[in-house]
């Protein structure tokens, strides 16, 4: 996978890309907006298509933009690194609905946690060691580790929903996607 920097570019008044990858027919960016000190993973669509961004592409990029040393380059102290939707990255999708398809925790009949808030449930998932461990290395090499997982929006249906999904079609109703962010912390 090549990753190629972006000289300048501005995605928003203050968003401003700082690595940039094609995957498959998809652009993968890493856009960092100083005022607010936020870092977004945005997979930017071809028209009427979806993205399917692997957790090697993911790891690759992140790894990028936190080790680049030309500008643009990351400056500044981030609090946060957004994921935007989770149906973007499949193996993360995946994760959340099998993982609450194993949980007795989740009512799958009702399609909801049996004693907490969704967001909360979905966000304890998405804060397991094996989803993190990969992303938090590649945030390492700026001198960041992932304090907190926050969602907000999750969705909720039947394992055909979820992207790229070949396993058992389970009944019942699952988490598959929302938005995700990363809290972060500088070392």
């Amino acid at each position: 996978m090549l990753v190629f920097p972006l000289a300048g570019t501005s995605v928003s008044s203050q968003d401003a890309a700082t690595v940039s990858t094609n995957v498959g027919e998809c652009t993968l960016t890493v856009e960092a907006n100083d005022q607010w000190h936020t870092l977004r993973l945005r997979a930017y669509h071809p028209q009427g298509r979806g993205c399917h961004i692997d957790k090697d592409a993911v790891v690759s990029i992140l790894s990028a933009a936190f080790s680049k040393a030309d500008a643009p380059k990351l400056e500044g102290r981030y609090s946060s690194l957004s994921f935007g939707r989770l149906i973007d990255f499949p193996w993360l999708s995946q994760y959340l609905a099998i993982a609450a398809s194993r949980d007795k925790a989740w009512d799958a009949k009702r399609g909801k946690p049996v004693a907490m808030d969704i967001n909360h449930y979905v966000a304890q998932i998405l804060s397991n060691r094996e989803v993190l461990t990969q992303i938090e290395q590649a945030c390492a090499r700026g001198g960041y580790k992932i304090v907190r997982v926050s969602v907000e929006k999750v969705l909720v249906g039947g394992l055909r929903e979820v992207p790229l999904y070949q396993g058992a079609m389970e009944p019942g109703l699952f988490p598959y996607d929302a938005i995700v962010w990363y809290r972060l912390k500088k070392d």
